[in-house]
């Protein structure tokens, strides 16, 4: 872990799929931010956004799902909250395009440590119930109330470590046309939609809607020939082809490669092409005629939307809207963003999976599909390792705090959905011995894998009379990083190093909130009027062994604390499951 940077807003958005047109647009220097609610003048809203590109401004755009309910009158009584933000514009004064070794370095430059992911991954539905769902569906599909309707599901966790990070490899497993990685102030997007939308060039406007999914180790040319896959997919440029034509003059629609086959890292895709020419009809005409995608409601459209409210536990906001650019001039490109990472400024982060729905579908098939269009997260490279490090003494109990180690580990591995044994875990620590105390050091990869190491528990002793230091950088209690024990712990690797240098035992660091948290290499203990207190995890500390250990024995109480604490309490320790309780002072306020 490193200390967080303050990351001033900005948009981009990327094309890593095709060699000849590689590279991204940047938009930076933010001028306003627009929102629309429920309430609100939508078609107002996308105006203004639109005018502010006419006169020379770049803007980015994300639309939600549910602003179709306030287009719709008929489905405006779906929208569940009068809150809800529907469309965000944010208008920037500057747009620049960078190629793609341009744009690598750009993002190598803004990431501020080597890790980062969406961790304790959970399913907003389960098998049993979505099941259920797509029962339900078919249903209604035999009842002759639609054709098909993309039903969808979200994926939750915490987001952990550097965005820029994540994204950066994201790119790396996810080639496509249309990426999107926006920092804004409320949270930021992470997307990999391979799916277009909307594009306008001039009065040219077309659409590529995506149908038809199978596993990358598979003949394409089985989803080729699928009747299943072609059907949905013409189903959806039927409806596209008949949206377009009330922007368009007779004979001004056509459709182009139609059930075309795209390759992507994990999946094949299937493709059909919609164009349109000549459209006169500004961007609140053209969204009124199109929005949403009928690629991710069914058909027909309003009815679709209708079950899919029903059916889906919740809203899916910015999933299956719109999110793109307009460039001075007015010309715009959209995705759909599925494949689309959506985290807040609290970390909560959530991905939506979903797939259409026909009445030929296997519900175990399409449970099976969505999981694996979420692959490319759920499978990506956290850039990390699980750490142990135990104290090992000859005799009859070599690692006396095994248990908490063990619980620790297994708990941090079902976070981060490592594979971890612990029966693995118990012979490869069976390999260490001596007639000395070692420290050991025991990583767990996300393979599953096992790594170990020993050193003299000698060396980095506390000398006589420890100091202890405050340092100058501040943690993030936000990132879930500070409660496990990872290898992406640059700040606390060189701030130790720094203050060990200096002749301290530890350096201890205080959150953005300006509470204490922990040291460098232990725990911290306050003894005030006989009582031992430490921080909470929730303040962005390691429940480290004997921390837990001391809890459950009644020797220490979480409480939140400050800076001044330190400088009031009647002893201070730092502690950890190496070196035990080691008495330190503060020797000045901060180092």
């Amino acid at each position: 872990m490193t200390a967080k940077p303050p990351l001033p807003a900005f948009a981009l958005f990327d094309n890593n799929l095709d060699p000849g047109a590689a590279g991204a647009w940047l938009l930076r220097e933010l001028r306003e931010t627009l929102t629309c609610r429920p309430g609100d003048d939508w078609q107002a809203a996308l105006r203004k956004l639109e005018e502010a590109s006419r006169q020379g401004a770049w803007v980015a755009i994300a639309a939600s799902y549910e602003l179709g309910c306030l287009i719709e009158p008929r489905l405006r009584p779906l929208l569940r909250s009068p809150d809800q933000i529907l469309l965000t514009g944010w208008i920037f004064e500057h747009g620049e395009w960078l190629d793609e070794a341009a744009c690598e370095a750009w993002l190598e430059s803004r990431a501020y440590q080597p890790a980062g992911g969406v961790g304790a991954i959970r399913s907003g539905i389960t098998e049993s119930g979505y099941l259920a769902h797509i029962a339900r569906i078919r249903q209604y599909i035999a009842d002759g109330d639609c054709y098909q309707v993309n039903y969808t599901f979200p994926l939750e966790g915490e987001l952990f470590g550097d965005p820029v990070h994540l994204y950066q490899a994201l790119r790396r497993a996810q080639p496509v046309r249309y990426g999107a990685f926006i920092q804004h102030a409320e949270g930021c997007i992470l997307s990999r939609s391979p799916e277009l939308f909307l594009e306008r060039s001039g009065d040219r406007l077309s659409s590529q809607p995506m149908k038809g999914t199978a596993p990358r180790d598979s003949d394409p040319a089985i989803l080729g020939a699928s009747a299943k896959d072609k059907a949905e997919n013409i189903m959806i440029v039927d409806l596209i082809r008949n949206d377009m034509g009330r922007l368009a003059p007779p004979g001004g629609v056509r459709v182009e490669d139609l059930f075309r086959i795209d390759p992507y890292p994990t999946v094949w895709q299937m493709t059909s092409r919609v164009v349109a020419e000549p459209v006169q009809a500004d961007l609140a005409a053209i969204f009124s005629a199109l929005f949403p995608c009928g690629s991710i409601t069914g058909a027909p459209r309003i009815r679709a939307m209708e079950i899919i409210h029903e059916l889906e536990p919740t809203e899916r906001g910015l999933y299956c809207g719109a999110l793109g650019w307009l460039r001075p001039g007015g010309d715009f490109r959209f995705s759909v963003p599925i494949r689309t990472v959506l985290a807040d400024s609290q970390g909560r982060a959530r991905l939506n999976l979903g797939s259409g729905v026909v009445y030929d579908s296997v519900a175990e098939a399409e449970w099976a599909e969505c999981h694996l269009k979420g692959r490319f997260l759920t499978e990506l490279p956290k850039g990390l390792r699980l750490i142990e490090t135990l104290r090992y003494d000859p005799g009859e109990t070599p690692f006396p705090f095994l248990p908490e180690h063990l619980e620790r580990l297994s708990a941090s591995a079902q976070w981060f959905a490592y594979p971890c044994d612990e029966s693995a875990v118990r012979q490869t620590l069976a390999r260490v011995g001596g007639e000395t105390p070692l420290r050991v050091r025991l990583t767990l990869g996300q393979a599953g894998d096992l790594q170990l190491e020993t050193a003299p528990l000698s060396i980095g002793a506390p000398g006589a009379n420890p100091t202890i230091v405050l340092s100058p950088l501040h943690t993030d209690s936000r990132d879930p990083l500070y409660r496990h024990k990872t290898t992406a712990r640059q700040l606390y690797d060189r701030e130790l190093a720094r203050v060990m240098a200096a002749g301290h035992f530890d350096a201890v660091f205080v959150n953005e909130k300006g509470e204490l948290t922990e040291g460098a290499r232990s725990n911290i203990f306050v003894e005030k009027a006989g009582e031992w207190l430490t921080p909470p995890v929730e303040a962005g500390v390691l429940d480290g062994v004997l921390r837990r250990r001391l809890i459950r024995e009644g020797r220490a109480r979480v409480t939140r604390l400050t800076a001044a604490d330190l400088q009031q309490a009647d002893a201070l320790y730092m502690g950890n499951g190496l070196r035990g309780l080691v008495r330190v002072s503060l020797t000045t306020a901060w180092a």
